[in-house]
């Protein structure tokens, strides 16, 4: 059986799946739980891929985006996003997708906390994810720099 990972590198490559950090919380108060993967402040990209599933559906939230953008913005530089694949389960009747005519964008109850949460949970991960950052190199072979006249 094939793990999110394994789905993860088959779509997006090995590059962003070796950067992944297991990331869950659960909050009983709030009625939540989170499972996920983030990238750590080795990967950045252009473009934010953002993949958000509330109770098992494919759906969008500007607000945790922007949530997500807002923390990651102290780690990674400035026109870099993550990639981050986050399963939110909710109680159903929290959910409300009648915001837009496709039922992409989502609201839920208890919004503002939950996302509060959230933002709390990556920003202890990246902290103590202990990863400090890769830098490739080349090698330079002996000669190559010079230029014969």
């Amino acid at each position: 059986m094939n793990t999110v990972v394994d789905n993860i590198r088959t779509v997006y490559g090995p590059t962003v799946a070796k950067e992944l950090h297991e990331f869950s919380m659960e909050e009983d108060k709030l009625k939540f739980k989170l499972t996920g993967w983030i990238s750590n402040v080795n990967y950045n990209v252009k473009k934010m891929v953002f993949l958000l599933f509330i109770n098992n559906r494919l759906v969008d939230s500007t607000a945790i985006k922007r949530a997500i953008e807002h923390v990651y913005a102290s780690y990674l530089p400035k026109g870099s996003f993550p990639f981050i694949y986050l399963s939110l389960s909710i109680a159903p009747q929290n959910v409300d997708v009648n915001v837009h005519p496709t039922k992409h964008e989502v609201f839920f109850l208890h919004q503002d906390s939950i996302i509060e949460r959230i933002q709390q949970g990556m920003e202890e991960k990246l902290l103590n994810s202990n990863a400090s950052r890769t830098f490739y190199t080349q090698k330079l072979l002996p000669g190559a720099g010079v230029t014969l006249e």
